[in-house]
């Protein structure tokens, strides 16, 4: 019962944030020049939880260049943004610090928080 609880729970969740048609790529990878991980940044909402700011989803996907298969994960990955200090991301329960003053490109970690924290203008 406790497992269906769960999962009813995460399936609210992930339709009540807001979600783009197509993932907004925040952080790559590179592994050895052939493949590439890209993270990318599914939807967001304003975070229930008094510490943090943003509840967001994020989508994974893999391409190997010379194969050309490409790898989609159907999972949807949530993670908390704290966007003031001390700024922070949580994933399954584990607060990551960040520095506010890195240059995007740091870490996969960094570069949520700047996407979420710090829209671009246009």
């Amino acid at each position: 019962m406790r497992s269906l609880l769960l999962t009813l729970s995460a399936g609210a969740l992930s339709a009540s944030i807001a979600t783009a048609a197509e993932p907004m790529i925040f952080h790559t990878a590179n592994f050895g020049g052939d493949t590439v991980v890209s993270l990318g940044l599914i939807g967001y909402r304003l975070s229930n939880q008094a510490e943090y700011d943003y509840d967001v989803l994020i989508s994974l996907s893999q391409k190997h260049f010379k194969s050309g298969d490409v790898y989609s994960d159907p999972g949807r990955h949530r993670a908390f943004v704290r966007c003031s200090d001390p700024a922070k991301v949580s994933v399954r329960g584990v607060d990551y610090a960040v520095s506010t003053s890195l240059a995007r490109g740091t870490d996969w970690k960094s570069d949520l928080w700047v996407a979420v924290c710090r829209p671009s203008v246009s």
